[in-house]
């Protein structure tokens, strides 16, 4: 049902033909595949069958030297229970043993949720709109190269795409039947609770949003059913459930520096935000422009759920969905805090990282979809227009960071393969990886013989000569 809030179609110019908006549909698509074309590419160029940081920590489950468990899969690394992530990668790469199945999983990932974004984006305004470019442009960002370099990423992707699915959930919840919201919602907040911190960081909005429409449909005067109360309290429980098993036992790794202030927890916080426009290596790189990117990104926030909750005032009719989207608003705010807070006792920069833009880029879809509902046309049209704008001026950044980072990353990769094929003895081929590969050198000289013992790629040529370092392995991080 129409709302005051929503925008009309029919609204919008006469010269809408259908060539120019099938020529829009065109552009937008062909901007989807271009960057989706571009990951692939980066990942097949600059990537090598070579687990790099923490991918090494999958390697006793894929070479068969520990069980895949879900004792194992809910392990903590770092602040982080990814059971989902660690069992779908350690399953993958006893398929096929090569590390960059896990690198293609996230651009696939990556490319799926952009294309879904697209898709959403016509179906509320019943065409495809040039400005819709931005979408795949964000998301696909090849900025954030560190998650094509490193498939250990996966738990920050699934995360990102699960906030992209829960975008199209709530977009959907007023025409979808009343049980459907409850299913979808609920089982994806089952699924964060399984993903890692980033996960773990979302749940508090999205769970009152679902407790809310179990309980009274979000005022909108729609009753969810019997199914939709039983589904959804079963689901709130069962995160719940999960969540206590994540926090038992749980601690707070010991090489993390603790949050030293308030203010810099909220400086570190600015940082992580200004990603969402912010190109990487360009020009906010200065410190006080990455504070004014920031604090743009925190405002432009603040307008969007003022813009939701008026609607949401206003609107009976239109309470589920803009509820929706303010409680999504709000979980990717809690990754943002999360981050200033776990990330600052590292000192500043540590916000900025590029793995950092794949759960940063979903507040900007927020935006576009947000405006794009309940906009005014002119504040919409200009809303879109300067966010395609900003996202495409950093593109020529982003890809200069993603290319010297790639070159660097592909250059030692070479200089590893080139060693263990000339059968350099583990003693001096720990001196070369490390710290490169991985700070800890005996850490790495265990997961090395690993991968020789399953004849995984060149570490077949592994040559073991007992290295003393290997003792160290015990102290590594986990």
């Amino acid at each position: 049902m129409e709302t005051p809030f929503e925008r009309d179609p029919g609204s919008e110019p006469t010269w809408r033909s259908p060539a120019r908006v099938g020529a829009c549909s065109v552009v937008v698509w062909s901007v989807w595949a271009a960057v989706t074309l571009a990951a692939i590419l980066y990942i097949w160029h600059y990537a090598r069958n070579i687990p790099y940081g923490d991918d090494l920590a999958i390697v006793p489950v894929m070479t068969g030297h520990e069980p895949l468990s879900l004792r194992w899969a809910f392990s903590q690394h770092n602040e982080h229970r990814m059971v989902i992530p660690k069992m779908i990668l350690a399953t993958l790469y006893r398929a096929i043993p090569d590390f960059r199945v896990g690198l293609y999983l996230n651009a696939g990932l990556l490319s799926t949720a952009s294309a879904a974004m697209i898709l959403l984006a016509r179906r509320l305004r019943g065409w495809t709109s040039i400005t819709d470019a931005v979408l795949p442009l964000s998301i696909l960002n090849i900025g954030q190269c560190e998650c094509f370099l490193i498939g250990f990423a996966l738990n920050l992707i699934l995360t990102a795409w699960i906030s992209y699915v829960l975008i199209v959930a709530m977009c959907r919840t007023s025409q979808s039947p009343g049980w459907w919201p409850s299913l979808v919602v609920g089982g994806l907040l089952v699924l964060l609770s399984l993903s890692g911190g980033s996960g773990m960081a979302m749940l508090p909005p999205l769970m009152l949003w679902l407790a809310g429409y179990v309980a009274c449909g979000w005022w909108s005067g729609r009753d969810p059913g019997a199914w939709g109360r039983v589904l959804g309290l079963g689901l709130l429980l069962t995160t719940l459930v999960v969540v206590a098993f994540y926090l038992k036992g749980y601690e707070r790794p010991a090489y993390h520096p603790a949050t030293p202030s308030a203010w810099a927890a909220c400086s570190t916080t600015l940082e992580f935000l200004s990603l969402v426009i912010r190109p990487v290596g360009g020009p906010g790189s200065r410190h006080r422009l990455v504070a004014t990117l920031g604090v743009v990104v925190a405002l432009s926030t603040a307008i969007t759920f003022i813009r939701l909750a008026i609607v949401a005032r206003h609107s009976p009719a239109a309470r589920p969905r803009a509820f929706g989207l303010i409680a999504v608003l709000l979980s990717l705010l809690g990754v943002a805090a999360s981050v200033g807070v776990s990330r600052s006792g590292l000192g500043p920069g540590f916000g900025l990282s590029s793995r950092y833009i794949s759960i940063s880029a979903p507040l900007l879809s927020v935006f576009y979809i947000a405006w794009l509902l309940y906009g005014p046309n002119p504040a919409r049209r200009a809303i879109h227009i300067g966010l395609l704008t900003l996202v495409c001026a950093g593109v020529p950044f982003n890809a200069r960071s993603a290319l010297r980072m790639g070159k660097d990353r592909r250059d030692f990769y070479i200089q590893v393969e080139r060693s263990l094929r000339a059968g350099l003895p583990a003693s001096l081929l720990m001196e070369q990886v490390t710290p490169g590969l991985y700070p800890n050198p005996g850490y790495a000289y265990e997961r090395f013989k690993m991968l020789k013992a399953a004849r995984v790629g060149m570490f077949r040529y592994f040559v073991d000569d007992k290295f003393s370092g290997g003792a160290d392995a015990r102290a590594a991080v986990h």
